[in-house]
């Protein structure tokens, strides 16, 4: 068989599916910052969760398939959004960052390891919340009408709570590791 496909089993698909609901569902948790036009939310860390567990090429067909959805006008995104104008506005570089940390939060894993603590929180650190947050810094200062300076500085208001998120989702890999077996690919 050859190595750049993977094969959809179910096992797969239902991981998939998994994933695909954890996603939708924490995006009801969402807290608005004011003036800022992007709200904090969970679903950045089941996002990267799904970058390690379910490795580059399912995750990203994982997150990819929920962002199509988004786009499609399903109100998936948080707080209710959807709809092709959410990808034209202060949280559309934060939606690319979702895409893009998964191949870089995969890579990361396979380089550093899974097996501590530690290192899952460092892949999520530089693979999640950085990555997602930087890509986020070029809407908000385009949107914002600034410079990206001062979209890097806006983005790092989110840094805080999404180190918070990286060591749960860290924490919630080496619990779940155990029990479930993903295949990662």
């Amino acid at each position: 068989m050859d190595k750049s496909t993977v094969p959809l089993t179910s096992r797969t698909i239902t991981q998939m599916g998994l994933f695909l609901a954890l996603i939708i569902v924490s995006g009801m948790f969402a807290l608005p910052i004011p003036g800022l036009g992007v709200p904090v939310v969970l679903q950045n860390m089941v996002i990267m969760l799904a970058g390690s567990l379910l490795g580059k090429k399912v995750g990203l067909l994982t997150n990819g398939l929920f962002l199509l959805l988004a786009f499609a006008g399903l109100p998936l995104l948080a707080g209710g959004r959807g709809g092709a104008a959410v990808f034209l506005s202060p949280s559309s570089g934060f939606l690319l960052g979702y895409l893009v940390c998964v191949p870089v939060i995969s890579s990361l894993s396979g380089w550093l390891g899974t097996q501590h603590f530690w290192q899952l929180f460092i892949v999520y650190v530089i693979g999640g919340a950085l990555c997602i947050n930087f890509f986020g810094s070029f809407s908000l200062a385009y949107y914002s009408h600034l410079s990206w300076v001062n979209g890097l500085k806006m983005a790092a208001a989110f840094v805080p709570l999404d180190m918070v998120k990286a060591a749960l989702a860290a924490w919630l890999q080496l619990r779940l590791q155990g029990i479930l077996h993903f295949e990662t690919k």
